[in-house]
């Protein structure tokens, strides 16, 4: 490492122009980055942290963004006051950033090759032989499977792990001396975070990088930074070596990050689970995709993403599904629900749903809903709380607008939620809000079982814990049943009474959530829960 740190953030401020008033969002910030060092920003949801990184490269929102202090330094020059023209050649060329979200900061319009091409093109004048060249040593680099095909897809039609690698590839195409990365293992399986931390690791010693990562996983901080700094409320409240801040942390809110963790047991239920009546069951259930769509005749090749899945699901228990990225975990949901296309048996209270046509199905939706892994993309934000909750009352009941308002009011509160800010929009609210957003749009149809698809994935440790209390809370008084989807082993053990493995779109372990959890039978299975435990 130099005497002399590659970044450093002295005594930064960050605040924001509202209609009527000023918020201080970080206050008096001091950081430093070594060369070759990972430094990791750490803090629960709205801390600050992203705002601080996002400051480097000045990709807020100017000027209802601006800074009251500090300053920025980077090879002697203070970014804060670099014109527009002189920061565009820094970003990508000397500092570049991984974002949080790939399947939004990836355009959806353009192929791989076209997306990393054109940072070529456009920062080191490359022809289109050359940055093809280049975008396929690149792919090679971050070791996506059979990369010059990949290199034709459209991010819709890449894993969360590959799309990740996509932006690692972009990130790296100019050889930046500081790689930002914000939340990159976020909503990743734990398989795959493990892969993505080796492969930043390797591409950061062979070519002598700094990287300032931004994360709440403190699992993922363990095992990839050199040192930590802490942010609570827009305050840095602690900065140490990593192994320093793991075995001895000083201040009281590092303590209640590092310490807390989904706790308990599944709820208790009414009866021993083997006497309690099924309330949803597969039977052999397959879900295939067509590779090739000619335009005259049948596709002949096809992709299987759930083979022979036969499960079932007690009433007021929750089945945890897990598994590696693109195991069949969501597919499989998908199918039981009806929303994708399926060969096989599906029963709901005994009732089979494949002979059921979209009209015949349309009653039963009320009783079997579905919260997704990203409010944020699944809440629409042209409309206000009160309409997202209210859609599904609108459908399917004929109800005066005072009931329906009762009825909102009422469900906001049981989930935590103040029904004053019914008349906001999505984006005013936080992570954890949004999901409660989501879980009171399902909860106030009185459904019968939830499908949980990763709700807690995306969210900080302590919002996680609240979520997940909050689901066995409404499980525990209204006796709703939940397919939970997660890699998170710690929310499995926290909420689950039984447990599916999948691998490749086969269930190659189901059971008791403790006996699966504790003593796997399977190799995949034990090496999945080991992975999940090392993080």
């Amino acid at each position: 490492m130099t005497s002399e740190p590659i970044l450093t953030v002295d005594n930064l401020s960050v605040a924001f122009n509202s209609d009527s008033s000023v918020a201080n969002v970080v206050n008096n910030i001091n950081l430093h980055l070594e060369e070759g060092e990972t430094l990791a920003l750490v803090g629960e949801s709205g801390s600050g942290k992203s705002v601080t990184a996002h400051s480097i490269l000045r990709l807020l929102p100017y000027p209802n963004a601006f800074h009251p202090s500090g300053k920025i330094l980077f090879q002697n020059c203070n970014l804060l006051d670099l014109p527009l023209k002189e920061i565009q050649k820094i970003r990508g060329n000397h500092i570049s950033m991984i974002f949080q979200e790939p399947m939004t900061a990836l355009n959806p319009l353009h192929t791989v090759e076209k997306q990393i091409g054109e940072i070529l093109t456009i920062h080191q004048g490359l022809n289109k032989q050359q940055a093809r060249a280049v975008t396929l040593s690149l792919l090679e680099q971050v070791r996506i499977d059979d990369p010059s095909n990949r290199m034709q897809s459209y991010p819709h039609q890449l894993s969360g792990g590959q799309r990740q690698r996509v932006m690692i590839a972009m990130a790296l195409a100019n050889d930046p001396d500081v790689l930002i990365a914000d939340e990159p293992t976020t909503a990743l399986d734990v398989t795959v975070q493990q892969s993505i931390l080796s492969l930043l690791k390797e591409l950061q010693q062979a070519r002598k990088m700094s990287i300032l990562l931004i994360t709440h996983d403190l699992g993922v901080v363990q095992h990839v930074a050199d040192r930590v700094a802490v942010m609570n409320h827009g305050n840095l409240v602690e900065t140490a070596a990593t192994s320093t801040l793991f075995n001895n942390p000083q201040d009281e809110y590092t303590r209640t990050l590092l310490y807390n963790q989904p706790k308990g047991n599944a709820v208790k239920l009414t009866a021993p689970i083997g006497s309690l009546p099924t309330l949803v069951k597969t039977e052999e259930l397959n879900v295939s995709f067509a590779k090739d769509k000619p335009l005259f005749r049948r596709p002949k090749h096809f992709f299987h993403a759930v083979k022979q899945a036969s499960l079932s699901l007690k009433k007021g228990s929750t089945l945890g599904i897990v598994g590696e990225s693109g195991s069949g975990k969501s597919t499989l949901a998908l199918a039981m629900l009806r929303l994708i296309e399926s060969t096989g048996g599906i029963y709901f209270e005994e009732q089979p749903l494949q002979q059921l046509n979209q009209k015949q199905l349309r009653p039963l939706r009320r009783h079997m809903q579905i919260v997704f892994q990203d409010p944020f993309s699944s809440l629409s934000p042209r409309m206000t709380i009160k309409q997202i909750i209210s859609e599904g009352l609108e459908l399917h009941y004929s109800l005066s607008d005072e009931i329906i308002d009762q009825r909102i009011i009422s469900i906001m509160e049981e989930v935590g939620l103040d029904p004053n800010y019914r008349h906001r929009y999505c984006h005013e609210f936080s992570g954890g809000q949004r999901q409660r957003i989501a879980i009171a749009r399902v909860l106030v149809l009185d459904p019968k079982i939830i499908f949980l698809d990763e709700p807690t994935s995306a969210l900080d440790r302590t919002v996680q814990i609240q979520v997940v209390d909050l689901l066995k809370k409404l499980q525990s008084e209204r006796g709703i049943s939940y397919v939970f989807i997660t890699h998170d082993i710690q929310v499995v053990k926290a909420i689950s009474h039984q447990v599916i493995v999948m691998r490749d779109g086969e269930i190659i372990e189901q059971g008791d959530a403790a006996q699966v959890l504790t003593n796997p039978k399977e190799s995949y299975t034990q090496a999945l829960i080991s992975t999940a435990l090392a993080l």
